[in-house]
């Protein structure tokens, strides 16, 4: 009488684990593409937050800029709004704003002087302490990797300009388009200036 042989052959065995590597490679495969994917999404929506902020900064500012001069630190008189080309320290749009609000209650009036800056890539936000004169905080970087920036503005005659230039130190352009290229993008935005709608 035969005697009955039980498990598996060495062929048997060969083929169960060809079959098993077969299925950890695509598990491994699968589970890399998923966190890659986790990854790109990821750091696109961290794109997409970082633009909002400064779409939405920049229309408070702008929105609320005031045809109000101001003083350098030698007392000297500066026009309500400006826009200056040249190295990191030349901010490209310049002005004063209402509506700061005033959480602490310090003995300060509700205007707040403001700088946008365009420094070694990084768009940054820049905000004195006192509107006349005093120190500037340190700036807020609002976006990252701009690889280049065009500005133009729109006159009260609505011609448009790619520089600012003033009658009176109180003129104020009515609208600012911004270009930049980013991570290989074009942006374009439109801001109005001073309706206050904000």
């Amino acid at each position: 009488m035969a005697q009955s042989r039980n498990g598996f052959t060495l062929v048997e065995m060969m083929v169960a684990l060809f079959i098993f590597a077969m299925l950890s490679v695509a598990g491994v495969v699968m589970l890399r593409s998923a966190v890659d994917g986790d990854e790109v999404t990821a750091e696109n929506l961290g794109q997409m937050a970082e633009m909002q902020r400064f779409i939405s900064l920049m229309e408070v500012d702008l929105s609320q800029a005031l045809p109000r001069t101001s003083r350098d630190e030698r007392g000297d008189r500066l026009a309500a709004f400006a826009s200056e080309t040249g190295g990191a320290e030349t901010a490209f749009l310049k002005f004063t704003r209402g509506g700061q609000s005033n959480i602490n209650g310090e003995p300060r009036s509700n205007l707040e002087r403001v700088e946008y800056r365009l420094a070694d890539g990084n768009l940054e936000r820049w905000r004195y302490r006192m509107t006349d004169g005093g120190s500037i905080d340190q700036p807020a970087i609002l976006i990252s990797k701009i690889e280049s920036l065009e500005l133009r503005f729109r006159n009260k005659r609505g011609q448009w300009s790619d520089r600012w230039e003033t009658e009176r130190l109180t003129d104020m352009p009515r609208a600012i388009e911004i270009k930049f290229d980013q991570h290989g993008r074009r942006y374009r935005h439109l801001f109005l200036v001073g309706t206050g709608y904000l």
